[in-house]
C-alpha cells in the first residue's frame, strides 16, 4: 500500500482527502515496480489496438500552446522526436501488460471496480499536456525523472486558445510540487493541475471511473441539462471488497438518478454494466457455448484459468457483471466471485455446484478468461 504521510492511515485518507482535497505523498512508493521502459512504451504506441497520444508544447513569445496527435505511430517517427517539449501517453497499459495491474494493489482502500486504467506517460524535458482538470480521481505515481506539478482548488477559466485538440485552462501558479521518483500526488475530480517535466520522466497514472447520469439512463436527451457524475466522498474502507459493488455504492447511484424512471434494481444493474464496459477495440473474445461447457468440465476435474487482461468483472448482491453484460449471481458459493476478482483466476475446485458452473460457462462466453490455445 502507498506510504501515506505523517500519521495518516487509509481511513483518514478517505475521510479527509478522497474526492475532497489533493494530497502530496513524498516517497509513497520508494520504487515503482513493476515498471516499463521508454522503449517498451514507444513500442506499445506503434500497435493498432493500443490507445496512445503525443502532445507537443510550443513556446510562443508570450504563452504556451499545445498540439496533440493520436497513435498508432511509426517507430521511425518516435525515434526522430526532438530532445524536449513533448509527451507520449499510453492508456490501458495494464490491459495489454497484465503484470502492470500489480500497481493497483497500492490503493487497496479503493474498490477495484472504481479503477479505470493505468495510463503511463513519458515526457521529455519541458513536456506536458498543459493546465487542465479531469472529471475523475487520479493517483499520479512518479517513476524515473522529475516533474513539477502546479495544483489549485481555485476556479480557473477555460482557455480555448491554448490548444485546438485539448480542453485546457488558463495558466495558474497554484501550489507547486517538485516530484521525484517514488512520490505520489492524489487529485480529486475537478482540481486544476499542470505538470511539466524538468528532467525526462515516467509517470504512472491510476485513474478512476465514475458514471454520469447519462451513463445510467438510456435515451437521455442530449441537451444543456445538468449531467452530474457519480460521487462517493463518504466512501468507507470496508467497501473495498474485490469486485464487489456495495449497497452504499448502489444507494449513491440511486441518488444520482433520483426522479428518473428507474427502480433500485434497474439502477444497480445499470451501474454494474457501466463500470465493466470495455472499449470496443480491446474487448476480449469469448468461447462458444460448447467450448465453454467443455472447459468447465475440465476445470471442475482440476484446473485453473486466468482472468483475461482486458476483462472487467464486478458483482453485487444480485448480479454478476462481465464486460458490460449481466446475469443473476450464483448463490451456491458466496466467496467464489470474490476469489476470482481477488486472484484474477478461476479455480475449478471452487465451483461448488450447478449454479456457479453455469455462471462460469456464461463468463467464458462473455470473454472473462484467457482461453487455452487448444479447446
Amino acid at each position: 500500500m502507498l506510504k501515506l504521510p505523517g500519521n495518516l492511515y487509509a481511513e483518514g485518507f478517505l475521510a479527509r482527502h478522497w474526492q475532497q482535497e489533493p494530497l502530496f505523498m513524498p516517497a509513497a512508493l520508494p520504487r515503482v515496480r513493476p515498471a516499463i521502459t521508454r522503449n517498451e512504451l514507444g513500442w506499445m504506441a506503434t500497435l493498432d489496438d493500443v490507445e496512445s497520444r503525443l502532445v507537443f508544447t510550443r513556446r510562443d513569445e508570450d504563452r504556451l500552446r499545445y498540439r496533440a496527435e493520436t497513435g498508432p505511430f511509426e517507430a521511425g517517427y518516435l525515434a526522430a522526436l526532438p530532445a524536449r517539449d513533448w509527451t507520449l501517453l499510453v492508456h490501458d497499459v495494464e490491459k495489454h501488460v497484465p503484470a502492470m495491474r500489480k500497481l493497483f494493489a497500492h490503493v487497496p482502500f479503493i474498490p477495484d471496480w472504481r479503477i479505470d486504467d493505468l495510463m503511463v506517460s513519458f515526457a521529455a524535458p519541458g513536456g506536458g499536456v498543459g493546465p487542465h482538470r479531469d472529471n475523475y480521481d487520479v493517483f499520479l505515481c512518479q517513476g524515473i525523472g522529475q516533474r513539477d506539478w502546479h495544483v489549485t482548488t481555485d476556479t480557473v477559466a477555460e482557455d480555448p486558445g491554448a490548444s485546438d485538440d485539448l480542453a485546457l485552462t488558463e495558466d495558474f501558479p497554484g501550489e507547486l510540487y517538485a516530484v521525484r521518483e517514488g512520490d505520489v500526488l492524489y487529485l480529486p475530480p475537478g482540481v486544476a493541475h499542470w505538470g511539466t517535466a524538468t528532467r525526462a520522466c515516467m509517470t504512472y497514472s491510476i485513474g478512476m471511473r465514475a458514471p454520469q447520469l447519462s451513463d445510467l439512463l438510456t435515451g437521455l436527451p442530449d441537451t444543456e441539462q445538468v449531467n452530474p457524475f457519480y460521487r462517493d466522498p463518504d466512501l468507507r474502507i470496508e467497501e473495498a471488497v474485490p469486485g464487489y459493488i456495495s449497497s452504499r455504492s448502489r444507494e449513491r447511484a440511486a441518488r444520482l438518478v433520483q426522479g428518473e424512471n428507474l427502480d433500485a434494481g434497474q439502477t444497480a444493474e445499470a451501474l454494474g454494466r457501466y463500470v465493466t464496459q470495455t472499449k470496443d477495440w480491446i474487448r476480449p473474445d469469448g468461447a462458444s457455448a460448447d467450448e465453454a461447457r467443455e472447459l468447465i468440465d475440465r476445470l471442475v476435474a482440476g484446473g485453473k484459468l486466468g482472468v483475461h487482461g482486458m476483462a472487467r468483472i464486478a458483482w453485487d448482491d444480485s448480479n454478476v457483471y462481465v464486460n458490460g453484460a449481466c446475469r443473476p449471481r450464483p448463490f451456491d458459493d458466496p466467496g467464489w466471485l470474490e476469489s476470482i476478482c481477488a486472484t484474477r483466476e478461476l479455480d475449478g475446485a471452487r465451483m461448488a455446484g450447478g449454479e456457479s458452473q453455469e455462471c462460469g460457462i456464461w463468463m467464458l462466453q462473455m470473454g472473462a478468461f484467457d482461453l487455452p490455445e487448444e479447446l
